[in-house]
């Protein structure tokens, strides 16, 4: 009888490769319950069809470089799931780096539209922490967008909630937001001079208007690394027009203010911030865009967090007004709410929206809606994140701020009715 061939170390082959198969069999069984115990057994129990993004990365996030990525999107309800997709990821904002939640950039290595909105590589992870109802700065976009049709510079991304996990761990719930960028504004190809489409962003603290100074600025379009700066001699010349021009030449109808900014865009921009209740604004957080000389320029408010009269524990009384505040801190609208017609289009403007699209019932039924969405996810999220900040009443104070939202938004309306009629 031949002797079983034998391999290195005296072990049969036959043996070993039954020791392989079971090795195999071993290492399947144990990926297959860690992504059991991470995505079932030990996930918070959300909605099945609650759409989630899920992104896997070695290396650690932060708020300077992107890091590789796999990002892959499971939405149950539709067919709308993205299978894994190279991207680049980082944490969005100086402030948001630091809160215990994080939000995040995404650059995906192609275009694809993400639960029906545009068709894009760049996306933005909002963690809406300091947002503690989880709906305001959803709402204040969703708002703001409403006003496309009879004003078509008031554009801001869409956005949808989403579940989000990193690295098998649960984040909670989240806001996938578009960004703000040339595609999103519809803005011609760069040139390097000063009748070029540009993006620039108001990002610092600092009295506007008044004075200029770079640092204070970004200078998001043209992108800088292509070697096209622009910004300041744009907003040196602008900043002078607005701060040094006599009220004959800057209410010119033919050579004024408004043969330079889009009109109905300031009589939006003003009216809709104040309504909100933009705390953490007119003196930073938001962006002057304009598409190719002659094009008019105009403005897009951002940052969303402090509106609504509330951000995490500070509470506005909804007959808070901020018109001193912002008549010291933004000079261009230091000299419109001065102007008697100016400030008359700004009252027959709000009385419009009160009839149609500002509603009382409109406001309250998109926050219903969204609340109705949410819901279930929020209490969870809420439950991971906040207990460190309200100790054992985090549930109460997360509830509470949300009852603050459905009871603010009908005193809002009515203050701000009796303030734009006593224009």
């Amino acid at each position: 009888m031949p002797l079983l061939k034998k391999t290195d170390g005296n072990v049969p082959r036959h043996r070993r490769r039954k020791e392989l198969i079971v090795m195999n069999i071993v290492g399947v069984f144990l990926v297959s319950f860690i992504f059991c115990y991470t995505y079932i057994l030990n996930a918070p129990t959300t909605p099945s069809d609650f759409p989630t993004i899920n992104i896997i990365t070695e290396g650690e996030i932060d708020n300077k470089d992107y890091i590789d990525c796999i990002v892959e999107l499971d939405d149950k309800s539709s067919s709308e799931s993205i299978e894994r997709i190279k991207s680049k990821i980082k944490i969005r904002g100086r402030y948001n780096a630091d809160l215990p939640k994080k939000g995040y950039r995404l650059e995906l290595s192609k275009a694809v539209s993400l639960l029906d909105m545009r068709k894009d590589d760049d996306w933005l992870l909002m963690a809406m922490y300091s947002d503690l109802n989880h709906m305001q700065i959803k709402l204040a976009c969703d708002l703001y967008r409403a006003l496309e049709p009879t004003n078509p510079t008031a554009i801001l991304p869409e956005s949808e909630f989403i579940c989000l996990y990193l690295n098998g761990d649960y984040q909670g719930l989240y806001l996938l937001m578009e960004k703000n960028d040339r595609r999103l504004f519809g803005l011609d190809d760069a040139q390097n001079n000063i009748y070029s489409s540009f993006i620039f962003q108001s990002s610092y603290f600092h009295k506007n208007f008044i004075t200029y100074l770079s640092e204070e600025w970004e200078q998001d379009w043209p992108n800088e690394d292509e070697g096209i700066y622009i910004m300041d001699a744009i907003m040196s010349e602008l900043v002078s027009y607005i701060r040094d021009s006599p009220d004959d030449i800057f209410f010119d109808e033919e050579m004024g203010i408004f043969s330079k900014f889009d009109k109905q865009n300031l009589i939006d921009f003003f009216v809709y911030n104040f309504f909100i209740l933009h705390d953490d604004f007119w003196d930073h957080n938001y962006f002057i865009v304009r598409n190719t000389y002659p094009s008019k320029l105009f403005l897009v408010p951002w940052d969303f967090d402090r509106c609504f009269g509330q951000w995490l524990k500070r509470n506005s009384s909804p007959d808070t007004s901020h018109e001193d505040f912002i008549l010291n801190n933004n000079e261009l609208f230091n000299r419109l709410l001065k102007n008697e017609e100016f400030r008359e289009e700004c009252k027959i403007r709000w009385n419009q929206l009160r009839i149609d699209l500002w509603t009382e019932e409109t406001i309250m039924d998109m926050i219903s809606d969204m609340y109705d969405e949410i819901k279930e996810v929020l209490e969870i999220d809420s439950n991971k994140w906040y207990p460190w900040l309200f100790g054992d009443d985090w549930k109460e104070s997360i509830e509470e701020s949300i009852d603050w939202l459905f009871d603010w938004i009908p005193k809002r309306l009515e203050f701000c009715d009796l303030y734009f009629n006593q224009f």
